[in-house]
């Protein structure tokens, strides 16, 4: 599989994308309003102990208190208050025994209201839920990760070697300082000392920054250690030999990294790309289409079906149509292809969108058990690249299959609006998105009945005794029913909940619109009949609009005559004059103009 790791840095935010065989596999965005918490240290005070919850509540100094839940206390609590008790904090100056909890009182002993405690962020705030903290504090290098007051070393689960793990757990012990422990990573196994010693030391430097910060006695709430960024953090959780670049559209980044993947993996520094390009990273790599597609609530499939994804207050919820897929196949194959294509799509869009949680999809129904136990493994196939903790149940007698996923911070999907990092409070132009839902179902429901239509137009014209007003009145059905679909479409487009009729402006512009354009679009789809049944058609609102103003309107008129339904999108990128042709699923077609 090839892997690759993209950053697109804006004034306002940085895109980074991870890629895996040309497809966008996982989307992050980081601006100043949302950036990245997760690692931080922060002295805390603690506003309230619930034992009936077993939980605390500490201010850290956010909008809401964080989440402290008895069950993420270090086994080294005691010894950690301790060392905030001390005059000048020294890790070595406490005297940790190896070994589990000693300790047997009660947390709700040892937490009191208005303590001083030293927390570490664990999950980023969620809504109206608070960060979610643990006393069990760690520093994150590239090859281990410092563990202040504990007193032991541990190797990473996934070195399976057992020789391989004995040297690095010596290499490990005889260079880990007192007053604290050490766990090796993965991406330790067949490092040299030189290596692990260099980390260490970076490491034991940041903690010193720590304790002179704490040497000063701040008065809580207050941020003691910031972790990496967002951008720091993938690439020294994720760079390794798997990928076969860094590709990177800001110079002062590229050095950046450049500069320290040198120092840590300097076989890997080829590997680090400048785009120096004119064309937008995210469009030379092809995935911009794949980013703008995890913001839709509609996702199309290759053989003609679609995916309806939805967030709940509890949950996520998948819904599996087979729209047009599946002409000549039998019910239940279809719905076994359906599904296996739905289940693989299903798994990307998730980790791609970072949904967390509950996680429902509705599966079209199955009977036999042998073709749920293909879907469900293909599912879970599709979850073996994530790195988020995943679990998935078999699929139920109703066709749902549940998935619970590790939930770290809010979705892309909740925070912004679109891939360009719009905000999602005003990425929907104050649009309410019950009804922008109830849009999308009224555009569904429309869809369907045109296909009914469009399949009787198909059988008619198969029957040579067909009366002639049959099909005039069915074209006219089909005419009013694409008028409908065409005003539903641009009432969502916008955020409309109410029709709305061409101003004058926007008339004298879309006038300036030449004949010729409507006739070259036609030539184009009279030309490719054969191949393409269903396109969308992408052009300039102005064009949009003129091609929207007749009655019937000109895609319509495009349906009767020749049979291709033609869905139209604005795209102002699109010169007035021109026009671009892309599938279903928004991919260019390369016989586009």
């Amino acid at each position: 599989m090839s892997k690759e790791i993209v950053f697109n840095v804006g004034k306002e935010q940085t895109r980074i994308a991870i890629v895996e065989d040309g497809k966008l596999a996982e989307l992050y965005i980081e601006n100043a309003e949302h950036k990245r918490t997760i690692g931080n240290l922060y002295l805390g005070q603690i506003r309230k102990v619930m034992p009936s919850i077993q939980a605390a509540f500490v201010d850290i100094g956010q909008e809401q208190d964080a989440f402290l839940h008895f069950s993420d206390l270090s086994d080294n609590l005691p010894y950690l208050l301790d060392f905030l008790g001390l005059e000048t904090p020294k890790a070595e100056a406490i005297d940790v025994p190896r070994g589990k909890k000693d300790w047997d009182k009660r947390p709700s002993d040892i937490l009191n209201r208005g303590q001083t405690i030293l927390v570490q962020v664990t999950k980023e705030p969620i809504s109206n839920k608070g960060s979610r903290i643990s006393t069990d504090i760690s520093l994150a290098g590239r090859f281990l990760v410092l563990v202040p007051l504990q007193n032991y070393v541990a190797v990473s689960r996934k070195i399976t070697s057992d020789e391989e793990r004995r040297r690095l757990e010596s290499l490990a012990s005889s260079l880990v300082p007192d007053g604290v422990g050490v766990i090796v990573r993965t991406v330790a196994q067949d490092r040299d000392a030189k290596s692990l010693d260099k980390d260490m030391k970076l490491l034991m430097e940041r903690w010193r920054r720590v304790e002179t910060r704490l040497k000063e006695k701040p008065s809580p709430p207050e941020l003691v250690h910031k972790d990496v960024d967002m951008a720091s953090s993938i690439v020294r959780d994720e760079f390794s030999e798997e990928y076969d670049r860094i590709l990177v559209d800001h110079e002062r980044l590229h050095n950046s990294i450049q500069s320290y993947v040198r120092a840590v993996g300097p076989q890997l520094v080829d590997r680090v790309e400048l785009h120096e390009g004119t064309q937008p990273v995210f469009e030379s790599v092809g995935i911009r289409h794949g980013a703008d597609r995890a913001f839709k609530d509609r996702v199309e499939l290759p053989s003609g079906g679609y995916l309806f994804i939805e967030k709940t207050e509890a949950m996520h919820v998948v819904d599996v149509n087979s729209g047009r897929s599946g002409k000549g196949k039998s019910q239940a194959e279809n719905s076994l292809n359906v599904n296996l294509e739905a289940a693989r799509v299903i798994a990307r869009q998730i980790r791609l969108r970072d949904l967390g949680g509950i996680i429902v999809v509705d599966f079209i129904d199955l009977r036999d058990e042998g073709d749920k136990k293909k879907v469900y493994n293909e599912i879970k196939k599709g979850f073996e690249e994530d790195r988020a903790v995943t679990k998935v149940l078999p699929m139920s007698d109703f066709g749902l299959v549940e998935i619970t996923r590790q939930r770290l911070r809010p979705s892309i999907t909740t925070t912004f609006a679109s891939a360009n990092g719009t905000p999602s409070d005003d990425g929907d132009n104050g649009a309410d998105p019950k009804e922008l839902r109830q849009a999308e179902r009224k555009i569904q429901s429309l869809e369907k009945e045109v296909e009914k239509r469009e399949q009787e137009v198909e059988r008619l014209r198969d029957e040579e005794d067909t009366p002639d007003e049959e099909m005039r009145a069915l074209r006219q059905k089909i005419q009013t029913l694409e008028d409908k679909l065409e005003a539903a479409r641009a009432q969502q487009a916008t955020g409309d909940t109410e029709p709305r009729s061409a101003s004058s402006d926007e008339s004298t512009e879309t006038d300036a619109v030449p004949d010729e354009l409507v006739e070259e679009i036609e030539q184009w789809l009279v030309a490719h009949s054969d191949t393409h049944r269903a396109v969308t058609l992408r052009v300039h609102p102005f064009v949009a609009a003129f091609l929207r103003r007749p009655v019937p309107t000109h895609p319509t008129r495009w349906f009767m005559e020749h049979l291709v339904r033609v869905h139209v999108e604005e795209d102002a990128a699109v010169p007035p004059h021109s026009f671009r042709v892309t599938d279903a699923s928004g991919e260019p077609l390369p016989e586009s103009p």
